[in-house]
């Protein structure tokens, strides 16, 4: 019950700054007409309110809650540990590298760290696996569906464009 407050917390921030930030960076519109920035105004501004009705449900709430229900610090350590947070950490960290690095080495990094956080030991096999997925991630999108992958910078682009040549 604990975690959903903060969650709901974070999110009430989070949103309220986007409302904020959006109100900032877009042109205002004409005043007869709802524009670009007020459309998402409204909805975060309905997000907002929707989340500080559920904080304050949840404020009610948590005085009935017992207490080994209650958020504690195994818990949150017991998450931060988990493979699903290490599986998180994974895909942003492939989310980062995919603009530096390029599609092709980046899925391949990807594979192998994640087929490793779900336990195969074998090197061997992790590396055979992702190469052979990216293979055909690569020409299913490059080839069947004609969509450009990211090249990367460097000498991942050159390599890029020398697979793509191919």
């Amino acid at each position: 019950m604990t975690i959903e407050l903060v969650f709901n917390a974070l999110m009430l921030i989070f949103f309220s700054y986007c409302y904020f930030y959006i109100g900032a960076t877009l042109p205002p519109s004409a005043n007869t007409e709802l524009g670009a920035e007020q459309w998402p105004q409204i909805i975060l501004a309905l997000l907002v309110l929707m989340l500080i009705i559920n904080i304050v449900k949840i404020v009610k709430n948590l005085k009935t809650v017992p207490a080994e229900k209650q958020l504690n610090v195994s818990l949150l350590k017991g998450f931060f540990t988990s493979k699903l947070f290490i599986g998180i950490i994974i895909v942003f960290v492939l989310a980062v590298l995919l603009g530096k690095i390029g599609f092709i080495p980046s899925c391949i990094l990807f594979l192998i760290a994640y087929s490793r956080l779900l336990g195969e030991k074998r090197w061997y096999i992790s590396l055979i696996c992702a190469v052979v997925i990216t293979a055909i991630l690569f020409i299913l999108f490059y080839k069947g569906l004609s969509i450009m992958l990211p090249r990367g910078e460097g000498i991942f682009r050159t390599f890029a464009l020398l697979l793509e040549s191919i």
